[in-house]
């Protein structure tokens, strides 16, 4: 790897953190430093909704709140750069806690498309898949139907 090369995965490697940590601290105007303006993003692989940026924003400031306390903890950042563009596989491990204290896992990936704008990275695309889940209370869905 050159110096360019190491440097892009690196910074790939923050926006992602980046995201985790906007999720874990519900700072999600974050969002809007994070992905580009049209980006795309679907959480149906674990019940949640599919949409824009905005909707995604708008959706996790009230999809969240059954849960007190929840983190992503991400790893095997897995990174394919082509120039200003690249894409990306990165394991999510995701306990969260509903507010009755049940604790549940979830194990996902998110597969991601990532644009490099005036020198800066954003996820253009982030879909999740679901891998496995654990203890899940029944008032989620995690298997919806395709």
């Amino acid at each position: 790897m050159d110096i360019y090369e190491i440097s892009d995965r690196m910074e790939l490697e923050k926006l992602v953190t980046d995201y985790a940590t906007a999720v874990d601290t519900k700072n999600f105007m974050e969002f809007n430093n994070l992905f580009t303006k049209d980006a795309h993003i679907d959480y149906t692989a674990v019940g949640g909704i599919s949409g824009n940026l905005q909707e995604i924003i708008h959706y996790l400031e009230t999809a969240l709140d059954p849960f007190p306390n929840y983190q992503h903890l991400i790893s095997n950042i897995s990174l394919t750069l082509d120039g200003d563009s690249a894409s990306g596989k990165v394991m999510c491990f995701n306990p969260m806690q509903a507010k009755d204290n049940q604790v549940f896992f979830l194990g996902m990936w998110y597969n991601d498309t990532y644009q490099k704008i005036n020198n800066q990275w954003f996820i253009t695309s982030r879909v999740e898949e679901s891998s496995w889940a654990h203890n899940v209370p029944s008032f989620i869905n995690t298997n919806p139907q395709k």
